[in-house]
């Protein structure tokens, strides 16, 4: 299982650079890593089945053998499934599965009972254990079978030795105290003879003298007769992303190289996190034991230790990589395609972190017997200034070409105080191979934190390959008083391959090609995108409600009945749960809501404008790498870089533009100051984290944006953990200076301070300028007036010519019949519209219209966003700048308000009732009928009829009137419920619960507890409408509802039917246990204050007291008809016995009183 464990470490770890260098075909590499997954879960069954049956097994070992060999069995089956899954477009995805697995073979193969010890290796000195090492005897156990050998076995490998006791622990312990080269064999003693097979050949044995009959042992030591000796050169380039080890946010970075017994350094390079050391180490008379094969094959690994020199003490480790050269014989030629060695990146490690890369080449030479004459030469360019440095050699270091860096300086923001002091003059210095540029000063910080200059250029020299570029430094200082410059922070651009600028393809721009309409984003202004896939809503999306009825069909397609869709129910609410799928039988024009921050979505709308974070201090040592590193940020920078060749080709120079000064950055925005309103929108939150010791919340909102602060504290919302706010704040805000908005969710507390349960920031300067148009959302649908009223200042008129001429297209051109042009491609939209009064007519606007489609086709602006701290809140953000047209009012998303209703309910009559109780008198089947009422969540508001004595049939006659008062919300038909929790409760908890009416019908007892027989339920917005006699009410009325028509009593206000009340029998199936004729009328609170009635037969507008047959004294009517049911139903066998017992009784007796005189009789002779 460690085998196949390091065959998938390996195997993704190549699927990852191939990934990450660009090479061709990196699925089928991924596929060749799942089918050695698959063959090798398969070796493991199949030796698993062999060893199942061997002794010395405890319980435990052959359940865990069990779990493992079922965990295989499943492992392999999923990696033959991906395997024929893996498309080149599903690499990553496909990724992601392969490490869950590694993770599950990693627990699976870590041992939970140690059977074996593990060995250990001590470093001794003057009798004390100053270091030692560690190795688990399962990686060095012998086998016969090579798939169950430990994977160290019979090899030589290199131990690092720590430092013993807590010293060896955290950053104190990740430096190597000694490193030695090992050979470790673990095996029976029977197979001792196999204990050498592992070594380099070349050398000789020298055993110690045994005795007679004594067995034989290994030997003290070996003497190898074959050694070759080395050249290694070390072609140290660059490294990259390194570990922040000094307070300012740097380090001074140096490398040290181990190699078999030798060791070197390079220079320390002060103040950088991508050192370009340029530096060739060679390591000379290097002596490596064995066989040429097997050290061409299998060289030692070369260690590289990255240190931070400091001027006091000791320096401090960064980070460790592992690399093995590329070897090459005497008798081999230098050359093509092995030599000379290609730079290659190596991943740097401090503890368990990734601290960086390093990119580096190395090479072992063999020195023949000419010495080392027969060594390549060393050809590379040579610095006098360096000394005894020698730089990378020509045929190794990247081919350089001239390259221009064009840098955007925005501005800086969110800075905070360096040594106590505030920044003020601040200045942004950018590097990149050695070359850069200053941006202009910002005089005062606090006033305008924008640059004055907003493009800068310089020219270096950067590698052909991308991959190779070096990184680009971004300083920030602060100019002090008295010439002192104090550095801010500092952002290291590992890759600038999304900076270099490409040309646009030609066929991207051409509406007519196949497939989506997508173009290449670049950092420039000048590049508009026309239909990205991502931003794309598709006109069919847009869901219409055509007409005020829609049609109702049965399975078969038979039509049923047409039933009036209401559209005064639809409002903004309307529009948002059918944008979420929460309301599907709503289907308003759509809105598009995001699961996620629009940031994520929308790359944080980076588009040409980019945010930079500077960091300032040393870097942590914990696992969540990306939590130290959001300690570390002390501030931002914005604008953008934009890289390329020179010189320029034609095409580029006219892509520049007019004006030479903004290189590639035509056409963007100035950044002067502008005032804004941004109006925002919290629409409710979900997931909140619960506050009180109840496991609740008492959520509020907080806003803040500048220097404005809004508390919504009077409105909070008790007892919520999912609250819907459903509120709208406008802030003035400026631009930069207040870019920043924090919306802020409080818990609210009786006594003491408010506790603050989550917190969400949005950049809106990077919304405000983004080519997305993220400053305020189009609606799938125009419309003057509603819930989906057109919110833009700006009409879609003239939000298209803006958008074609800042992508230099052509257009819009308006035609006939709703068709509008733009470039090559035709739009159609529709001509007419519908005013508030519901009046259609032809707008003498209409290409508002018409162009709406083409928008709709081109961009949807997000117009819903979520943050996640603490829970999730859903939200969206207007702005409007306010030299543009004022914009209209803000649109009402108040949470709807339960409207107040009161359902009557009447109970006429009941039938074929199911007969309970049997009559002690007269033997007859019977009920005491009554029915019982309430709607859901309201059972404390049960209401019950009178009862109906001795009922015989099933019939009852009731006349009774139940009155239940209600608070609904009709759009989403829910009954709301306002009560509190418990008498401690300072305020009520709302509710909200289906509007259910339940019937239930019951057998009153006098004695004992009342006998349930049936009951229904009516959902009413949606029941089966009431059968006009009881004969046609049937049981299918409840069971094949798709069958019956159904009405709902918010339409049709009042209905009398009949309806049959259901129970469930033996056989846990439905049964008919009788029916009641009711009649059910809602009425508005107004209506029912207006006409009054009583509940029960009471007043106002009392029911007629039903006239019931009196069955109360039956038995007393008829008595020969009772003592017949008496003697001859129910009591026949105790009546035969008690005239039997008489008559035992009456013989026993008459005995008793002739017996005296008769024995008289006969004593005296009569």
């Amino acid at each position: 299982m460690s085998i196949t464990l390091c065959q998938q470490e390996e195997g993704l770890n190549d699927v990852q650079e191939v990934i990450k260098t660009e090479k061709a075909y990196p699925e089928r590499r991924l596929r060749g890593v799942l089918e050695d997954l698959s063959n090798g879960c398969s070796q493991f069954l199949t030796l698993a089945n062999k060893d199942q049956n061997q002794t010395g097994r405890t319980k435990l070992d052959k359940e865990r053998l069990k779990s493992c060999m079922r965990e295989l069995e499943n492992l392999g089956q999923q990696a033959k499934t991906i395997r024929t899954q893996v498309k080149k477009n599903t690499v990553r995805d496909k990724i992601k599965l392969v490490q869950n697995f590694l993770h599950k073979l990693r627990f699976l193969a870590d041992e939970p009972q140690h059977s074996i010890p593990d060995i250990y290796i001590w470093m001794m000195s003057n009798n004390k254990r100053i270091a030692y090492a560690r190795v688990p005897s399962k990686d060095i156990l012998y086998s016969g079978v090579d798939e169950e050998t430990g994977k160290d076995c019979g090899k030589v490998k290199t131990i690092f030795l720590k430092l013993p006791g807590k010293k060896g622990f955290g950053a104190a312990g990740w430096t190597v105290q000694a490193k030695t080269e090992i050979y470790l064999w673990l095996g029976l003693n029977r197979q001792r003879k196999d204990f050498l097979s592992g070594l380099p050949n070349g050398f000789e044995e020298n055993k110690m003298l045994k005795g007679p009959g004594s067995q034989s042992a290994p030997p003290i030591s070996l003497t190898y007769m074959m050694k070759q000796i080395f050249q290694l050169r070390v072609h140290m380039y660059q490294a990259r992303s390194l570990f922040a080890a000094d307070s300012s946010g740097l380090s001074d970075p140096f490398a040290r190289v181990f190699f078999s017994t030798h060791s070197q350094v390079t220079e320390v390079l002060n103040e950088t996190l991508c050192p370009t050391w340029d530096q060739l180490m060679v390591f000379d008379n290097v002596e490596l034991f064995g066989e040429v094969g097997e050290l061409r094959d299998d060289p030692p690994i070369i260690v590289i230790e990255i240190y931070d020199q400091d001027t006091v003490g000791k320096a401090e480790f960064m980070g460790r990589t592992f690399a093995k050269p590329i070897t090459k014989m005497a008798d081999e030629h230098y050359g093509p395609p092995r030599f000379p060695p290609q730079l290659e990146y190596y991943q740097i490690y401090r503890g368990n972190c990734a601290a960086g890369e390093m990119l580096a080449a190395f090479e072992l030479l063999q020195i023949g017997p000419h010495g080392k004459a027969d060594l390549p030469p060393i050809d590379g360019p040579t610095d006098m200034d360096r000394g005894p440095i020698l730089p990378v050699p020509l045929g190794i270091r990247p081919v350089l070409s001239k390259y221009r860096i064009e840098v955007l300086f925005w501005g800086l923001r969110d800075l905070k105080r360096v040594n106590l002091a505030a920044v003020d003059r601040p200045r942004v210095d950018i590097e990149c191979a050695g070359k850069g540029v200053q941006s202009s000063l910002i005089q005062n910080y606090k006033k305008n934190p924008n640059f004055g200059t907003l493009v800068k250029m310089f020219e270096v020299d950067l590698p052909e390959n991308e991959l190779l570029h070096p990184p680009l430094n971004i300083r920030v200082v602060d100019c002090r008083a008295f010439g002192r410059y104090t550095l801010v922070g500092n952002h290291a651009v590992t890759t600038l391959r999304k900076f270099i600028y490409r040309a646009a393809d030609k066929e991207a721009n051409n509406w007519n090609t196949q497939g989506t309409n997508t173009c290449r984003h670049t950092h420039t202004h000048t590049h508009t995108c026309i239909p990205h896939s991502a931003l794309t809503l598709c006109p069919g999306r847009e869901d219409k409600l055509v007409g005020g009825k829609k049609k109702k069909r049965k399975k078969g397609g038979d039509e049923v009945e047409e039933e009036e869709f209401d559209e005064s129910m639809l409002d903004w609410w309307s529009k948002y749960f059918a944008s979420i799928e929460t309301l599907m039988e709503v289907r308003p024009s759509g809105k598009m809501v995001y699961p996620k921050e629009l940031e994520k979505e929308f790359d944080n709308f980076e588009d040409w404008l980019h945010t930079f974070n500077l960091f300032r201090g040393k870097a942590g040592d914990d696992d969540d790498q990306n939590m130290a590193d959001e300690d570390r940020i002390i501030g931002k920078f914005k604008g953008s870089l934009c890289m390329y060749k020179v010189p320029v080709s034609d095409e580029m120079q006219r892509e520049m533009g007019f004006d030479s000064n903004m290189g590639m950055f035509q056409n963007i925005p100035t950044n002067d100051p502008i005032n804004v309103v941004v109006r925002v929108y919290i629409i409710r939150a979900t997931d909140l984290h619960p506050a009180d010791i109840n496991g609740k919340a008492d959520p509020y909102i907080a806003i803040k944006l500048g220097k404005s602060d809004i508390k919504d504290k009077e409105n909070y919302l008790s007892k919520q953990l999912n609250p819907i706010f459903g509120k709208s704040f406008d802030i003035e805000a400026t631009f930069p200076m207040d870019s920043t908005l924090t919306v802020s969710v409080y818990d609210w507390d009786l006594v003491g301070t408010d506790d603050l349960i989550g917190e969400t920031k949005l950049d809106l300067e990077n919304r405000y300028y983004s080519k997305h148009r993220a400053i305020c959302g189009l609606p799938s649908k125009y419309a003057v007036h509603g819930y989906n009223v057109w919110r833009d200042p700006l009409k879609p008129t003239q939000i298209l010519a803006k958008l074609c001429k800042e992508g230099k297209l052509d257009g819009p051109h308006y035609g006939p019949g709703g068709r509008v042009k733009v470039a090559n491609r035709i739009f159609m939209g529709p001509t007419e519209i519908e005013d508030e009064n519901g009046t259609v007519w032809r707008t003498t606007q209409q290409h508002y219209l018409k162009c709406f489609s083409t928008l709709t086709c081109w961009l949807l602006t997000p117009s819903c966003t979520t943050g996640h701290i603490g829970g999730r809140i859903e939200m969206w953000v207007d702005m409007f700048p306010k030299d543009m047209p004022a914009p209209g009012p803000a649109i009402d998303i108040a949470p709807r308000k339960p409207k107040k209703f009161e359902l009557r309910v009447i109970i006429w009559n009941t039938d074929e009732v199911i007969l309970e109780d049997d009559d002690i008198f007269t033997g007859e089947k019977s009920s005491d009928i009554f029915v019982r009422g309430w709607l859901k969540g309201q059972q404390e508001d049960k209401q019950d009829t009178d009862v109906h004595y001795h009922s015989l049939t099933g019939e009852g006659l009731f006349n009774w009137r139940f009155i239940y008062p209600f608070d609904y919300l009709q759009a989403e038909e829910k009954i709301v419920i306002s009560k509190k929790e418990s008498m401690f409760a300072w305020d009520e908890t709302e509710y909200k619960i289906p509007a259910r009416l339940n019937l239930q019908v019951w057998d009153a007892d006098h004695f004992s507890a009342d006998d349930f027989l049936g009951a229904i339920e009516l959902d009413l917005n949606r029941f089966p409408r009431g059968a006009k006699t009881a004969k046609q009410c049937s049981i299918n009325m409840v069971l094949n509802e798709q069958d019956i028509p159904m009405v709902s009593i918010f339409k049709q206000r009042r209905i009398k039917g009949w309806w049959p009340f259901l129970a469930r029998d033996e056989n846990d199936e439905f049964e008919l246990t009788g029916k009641v004729e009711a009649e059910l009328q809602l009425m508005t609170a107004e209506e029912a204050e207006k006409n009054p009635v009583g509940e029960g037969r009471n007043e106002p507008e009392p029911l007629e007291k039903p006239n019931r047959p009196d069955t109360a004294f039956l038995w007393f009517l008829m008595p020969f008809k009772a003592i017949k049911n008496l003697i001859c139903n129910q009591y026949f066998w105790l009546t035969v016995k008690l005239v039997v017992a008489l008559l035992l009784v009456l013989i026993l007796g008459l005995f008793i009183y002739s017996m005296p005189g008769y024995m008289v009789k006969k004593l005296m002779g009569a």
